[in-house]
């Protein structure tokens, strides 16, 4: 299937995405979380350039059906979703029976955030051909994004009774569990698929991010260090170390995972989200303070933050 591995990387992204909402913490009625992992280049994102204009009505008339689906192959990697759409969708209007093209219009809309028609189509998909199994884990993924965590669950488990070797299904629903609040039920599912390749990254980055909701840092430690040992530069590794660390109370090594998992200032509003949650508010107001100097447009959660710590100061030594 043509672009088949950029599409799955595309879902792969998706997937990543859920899990940021999960590391709030909360101490004595205080709210405090780390900044998410895409906030920093949200502003970076806005001045990236167009990607080229598609080539005019007039001109794709005259495309052949394989043509055509080259041409929506290469939006779609371009990520001009809404042109790659209408390609494939001319690609359907000829060929309905394609289904890997109907696959591939169901991601779009699954990446374009249009969850109800990608269900349909990603379903329609699964009716006609249950034996191709990305679509069922495209499908099992809009469950994910749409916070439907048990059919999205079912959807994974189904995979695996076709395919108990399919990594990628086990790393889908070990991020199902986790996205859910159920770690111990991602540590199976993730273990499973560690036992047939323990090289594999991913699963061990979430295996780590299990561990460290279960507040088992040490054991956090082992998988975040071996996968960094395969991978160094993977950030949302270093993220979970930073968490593990600091959950570990090795502060200075935790800042220094944050500041490879994100840039400066976010990785000093997450390492004083921890000092805070240690009772230690001057430091972090300071930290605080110090993402706000770094980026003083950007960071409102920093400046939340820093006023909580602040305020938090105040009332421990108005107690002394």
């Amino acid at each position: 299937m043509p672009s088949a591995r950029r599409l799955w990387l595309s879902l792969m992204v998706v997937g990543l995405s859920l899990l940021v909402s999960h590391c709030a913490r909360t101490t004595s009625g205080v709210k405090v979380r780390p900044v998410k992992p895409g906030e920093a280049a949200t502003l970076q994102k806005a001045y990236e350039p167009d990607f080229p204009t598609p080539r005019t009505a007039q001109k794709e008339e005259t495309l052949t059906p394989e043509q055509q689906e080259a041409m929506a192959d290469l939006l779609l990697e371009n990520r001009q979703y809404e042109s790659s759409l209408v390609s494939f969708l001319q690609v359907l209007k000829e060929h309905p029976e394609r289904h890997e093209v109907r696959y591939k219009v169901g991601v779009i809309l699954l990446l374009s955030g249009q969850f109800e028609a990608a269900r349909q189509e990603l379903a329609a998909v699964v009716a006609a051909r249950p034996e191709m199994l990305e679509a069922r884990e495209a499908l099992g993924l809009t469950y994910l994004q749409e916070k439907q965590y048990q059919p999205a669950v079912q959807t994974f488990q189904e995979v695996l009774r076709q395919d108990h070797r399919r990594l990628k299904a086990y790393y889908l629903l070990g991020i199902t569990h986790l996205a859910a609040g159920r770690p111990r039920e991602a540590v199976r599912a993730l273990e499973q698929g560690l036992a047939l390749d323990d090289r594999q990254v991913s699963l061990l980055v979430a295996l780590g991010q299990a561990q460290v909701q279960l507040k088992d840092y040490h054991k956090a430690l082992i998988y975040l260090k071996k996968a960094q040992g395969i991978n160094p530069k993977h950030k949302k590794l270093h993220r979970h170390l930073g968490m593990a660390l600091a959950g570990l109370k090795r502060y200075d090594e935790a800042f220094e995972a944050f500041l490879k998992a994100g840039d400066e200032a976010q990785a000093f509003n997450n390492i004083g989200v921890y000092y805070f949650l240690d009772g230690r508010y001057e430091e972090a107001a300071k930290c605080f303070q110090r993402a706000l100097e770094l980026r003083p447009t950007f960071y409102g959660e920093a400046k939340a933050n820093l006023q909580r710590a602040l305020e938090k100061l105040q009332e421990s030594k108005e107690g002394l």
